[in-house]
C-alpha cells in the first residue's frame, strides 16, 4: 500500500490485530513479558464500555492506535527528541529563531498528519465516522488513553512512574482485568473478539 495515501481497501483488521499484538508498549522497557498495543487497546475499549455502556465509543477506543500496525509505535519521548535535534541542527546552521521553532514543531505535526491519514482509512473501513462526526468521542478516547497510560506505567514500572504522568487527579480506568501481559496470541484474539463485539467487524485471521 501507499502509506502516503492510505485507502479503505488497504485496511485489514486481521492484520491489524496480529501486528498490534506483537508491538510492545513503552518500547518494551519494562522487566516483565511484552505488554502489547493490542492489549492496551482492548483495555481502553473495555474500560470505556464498562464506564459508559456505549459499544461504538468502545470500538473507537479499540481502534485509536490502529494506525500503529502500519506506522509503528512512535513514543512521545522519541518524537520530542527528534524535534529537539531538528531545532539544534537548524540553530547551528544559522536559521532565524522563528524558523527553528516552526521546523521543530513541524516534526510533531508531520507525525500527527501521517497517523491521521491512516486513522481516517481505518475508521472509514470500520464504518464509524470517528473522529469527524463524534467530537465528544475524541475527548473521551483521549481521556481513557491518558488514564490508561498512567495505570499501565504504575503496573509495569511501579508507583513512581505515575508521578509525572497526566490523569493523576482523574479516576483510574474501570478495568475488567488486571494489567498483566497476556502474550501475543491472547492479545490478538481479544482484539478480534472486541472488533466483533463492539463494532460488528468479523476479522478472523486466515
Amino acid at each position: 500500500m501507499n502509506l502516503a495515501a492510505p485507502q479503505v481497501s488497504d485496511i485489514d483488521f486481521a492484520e491489524m490485530a496480529a501486528g498490534l499484538s506483537k508491538l510492545a508498549r513503552f518500547n518494551g522497557r519494562y522487566a516483565c513479558a511484552s505488554y502489547s498495543v493490542a492489549q492496551h487497546s482492548v483495555f481502553c475499549a473495555d474500560a470505556l464500555h464498562a464506564e459508559t455502556g456505549d459499544a461504538v465509543l468502545a470500538g473507537c477506543g479499540l481502534l485509536h492506535d490502529g494506525h500503529e500496525y502500519l506506522f509503528g509505535d512512535q513514543p512521545t519521548p522519541s518524537s520530542l527528541l527528534i524535534s529537539a535535534n531538528v531545532a539544534n541542527i537548524m540553530r547551528d546552521g544559522g536559521f532565524a529563531p522563528d524558523v527553528v521553532e516552526r521546523a521543530a514543531r513541524a516534526v510533531g505535526e508531520a507525525i500527527d498528519a501521517a497517523k491521521a491519514a491512516i486513522d481516517s482509512a481505518i475508521f472509514a473501513a470500520a464504518g464509524v465516522g470517528y473522529p469527524h462526526l463524534y467530537p465528544a468521542y475524541v475527548r473521551q478516547v483521549r481521556d481513557i488513553d491518558a488514564r490508561m497510560l498512567r495505570a499501565e506505567a504504575i503496573a509495569l514500572f511501579g508507583r513512581k512512574a505515575g508521578a509525572h504522568l497526566p490523569a493523576a487527579r482523574r479516576p483510574a480506568p474501570k478495568l475488567t482485568a488486571p494489567i498483566e501481559p497476556w502474550g501475543a496470541m491472547k492479545a490478538e484474539m481479544a482484539f478480534i473478539d472486541r472488533l466483533e463485539r463492539y463494532l460488528g467487524i468479523i476479522a478472523r485471521a486466515s
